[in-house]
């Protein structure tokens, strides 16, 4: 089922190159990312120039991949969708207990803190952010050579 392919492929990865279009212009950027089912989050200095083009317009674009040499062995997602700002210090606590899981070394982000309740309560500079999708395309040559499949949203 794609679905579960795709939802094996996010849990495989960790990096999004995130597009966002805004009041600073065009602009990309790579985030570490975690998720829930389709859902994506992440953390990013509130300042930088995603986020300002991303809070702006609640939109994002972007993609994550394999790095490959050899057209048969390309892998991929790209998506579209709505972005907001994660508020819930509920939320926030689920986010970094899974960062911190996943990427340990997160932790100086917030000078060495690893309490996810701490962090939630006073994440500094950075703000938490929850991609929605509504349009997700995998590719895998390994599984389809030169398919683009579309995972139904509704």
């Amino acid at each position: 089922m794609l679905r579960d392919r795709i939802l094996g492929y996010l849990e495989r990865h960790t990096t999004l190159n995130l597009a966002t279009e805004g009041p600073q212009g065009l602009w990309a950027a790579a985030v570490w990312y975690v998720h829930d089912g389709l859902d994506l989050y992440f953390t990013s200095v509130a300042a930088t120039r995603h986020a300002r083009n991303m809070l702006a317009t609640g939109h994002i674009a972007g993609t994550i991949n394999d790095d490959s040499g050899d057209w048969v062995t390309m892998q991929g997602i790209q998506l579209e969708g709505t972005v907001t700002a994660v508020e819930s210090i509920d939320e926030r606590r689920r986010i970094v207990a899974a960062y911190l899981a996943k990427f340990p070394g997160a932790a100086g982000l917030w000078h060495g803190e690893t309490d996810p309740d701490a962090i939630a309560h006073d994440p500094g500079i950075h703000g938490f952010y929850r991609i929605a999708p509504e349009h997700v395309f995998f590719m895998d040559n390994t599984f389809a050579p030169g398919v683009r499949e579309e995972l139904g949203m509704a």
